[in-house]
């Protein structure tokens, strides 16, 4: 085995984007037939304030519903563009990066779910 691999060559680094890309896939997916198979009003819940009281619920547009699909891809892309440069410094930063993209792209599947099922 080469010690001067490339970052499309390792297997490991593969498996990893190939998660990350899925994920990305999935939590815009969700995002969007959420979207779409809800009829009427454009009023979403896009916020939970737990210190608010009675008014817990934060309201807001399509607009910022769709900024979830806008943080999923900007998080996909930096994490592959710092993952890719950070590789020859060290592979094991790269992997962290990785790893903790795709608990990043699973916590904001939950939360993004979460919300548009509150409607």
């Amino acid at each position: 085995m080469t010690a001067n691999k490339h970052f499309f060559q390792d297997r490991t680094t593969l498996l990893l984007v190939s998660i990350m890309l899925f994920l990305t896939l999935v939590a815009v997916a969700l995002v969007l037939l959420r979207l779409g198979s809800a009829p009427g009003t454009g009023n979403y819940i896009v916020a939970y304030r737990a210190s608010l009281g009675i008014d817990r619920y934060t309201t807001g547009t399509i607009s910022d519903v769709l900024s979830f699909v806008v943080a999923a891809l900007l998080i996909s892309s930096v994490s592959l563009t710092l993952a890719y440069r950070s590789y020859r410094v060290r592979r094991e930063l790269s992997m962290t990066v990785l790893g903790l993209t795709i608990g990043l792209l699973l916590f904001l599947i939950f939360v993004s779910n979460s919300l548009l099922m509150l409607r």
